[in-house]
């Protein structure tokens, strides 16, 4: 067995035939490569759609993990998994055919050879992208595209969540993902895959990017505005306010910098709203205004999370 696809799934019955269809589509043979369905909890039909797909799709096992939460689920699925190599799927991302393929030849043929590898991530909007989507808020949707040419991530940059793969025996010896971090639910915690790439980094280890290991995420319309995107910007400071608070930063450097970046963007929201009445400049500035109260809401008023 040469890879493992790990798709970590809560109440997407829906979405996930699209992803499993995707993996019946792949140029890579049943033979080299497995897939396993971590349930996390779901209470419709995930269990039933998992058990329609194992006559077509011989490869795939089903696992019900009951603690919710998806760094729980993904640590599930390393640990249960026999591939050398994890390759992580959204529930809602359709990878292209020969996204498998790709991904083997790059850590076959890669030199030195990565620890991770990632792909571009296409948007599937489920309603036309609004006129005032700022380029910038794309990346709160796991939207990732770095061109069409093969290349190193850039040291600060990393594949994201919808379509990243590991060397697992790295994933497992560093823990795996932090489980204080990551969905819940509702919640919109995350970066925790930033958070082991960072660890992974600082290790040695290197990533790369093929845009030709490219999947399609699913965007749908419940997203598609601007308070959603305020949300989910406030949970993206937190999350990276809680990496830094992992990583042992000093709590003084930590609070001051909060402190000196929040004073900074209500400035500039307030000139913005004078200057600007541009509806994409307004958007873009109160998202980014919240992600940074988020930062500052977590450094000043929660303790560290423990290890």
């Amino acid at each position: 067995m040469e890879i493992s696809v790990a798709i970590c799934t809560y109440n997407r019955a829906d979405r996930l035939t699209l992803s499993l269809e995707s993996l019946c589509q792949q140029t890579l043979t049943f033979d080299d490569f497995e897939i396993l369905v971590i349930d996390n909890a779901s209470s419709d039909r995930t269990p039933q759609v998992c058990t329609e797909y194992q006559s077509s799709l011989p490869n795939l096992k089903y696992i019900y993990e009951p603690v919710r939460g998806l760094s729980k689920a993904r640590n599930t699925a390393c640990q249960q998994a026999q591939g050398k190599y994890i390759a992580y799927l959204d529930d809602d991302a359709i990878a292209c055919p020969i996204w498998l393929e790709t991904i083997l030849q790059v850590f076959k043929n890669i030199q030195p050879t990565p620890i991770g590898m990632g792909g571009a991530i296409y948007p599937l909007w489920e309603i036309p992208k609004p006129e005032w989507m700022h380029k910038y808020m794309e990346d709160l949707f796991t939207v990732l595209d770095y061109g069409d040419r093969p290349r190193w991530f850039e040291s600060d940059k990393f594949p994201y969540g919808a379509n990243m793969t590991y060397q697992r025996p790295a994933l497992l010896a560093v823990g795996g993902f932090s489980e204080n971090l990551g969905r819940k639910g509702q919640n919109l915690l995350s970066e925790e895959e930033h958070l082991l790439n960072l660890q992974l980094q600082n290790q040695g280890g290197k990533f790369y990017y093929h845009p030709q290991a490219a999947v399609e995420h699913w965007i749908p319309k419940e997203r598609i505005n601007p308070n959603w995107l305020v949300r989910r910007s406030y949970w993206q400071g937190r999350s990276v306010a809680m990496v830094n608070q992992l990583l042992g930063t000093p709590l003084p450097q930590l609070r001051w910098e909060s402190f000196q970046k929040l004073v900074h963007w209500m400035n500039w929201k307030r000139a913005i709203a004078q200057l600007w009445p541009n509806q994409k400049v307004r958007i873009w500035t109160r998202i980014w205004l919240y992600w940074h109260w988020g930062y500052f809401y977590q450094i000043w008023f929660n303790l560290p999370p423990k290890q």
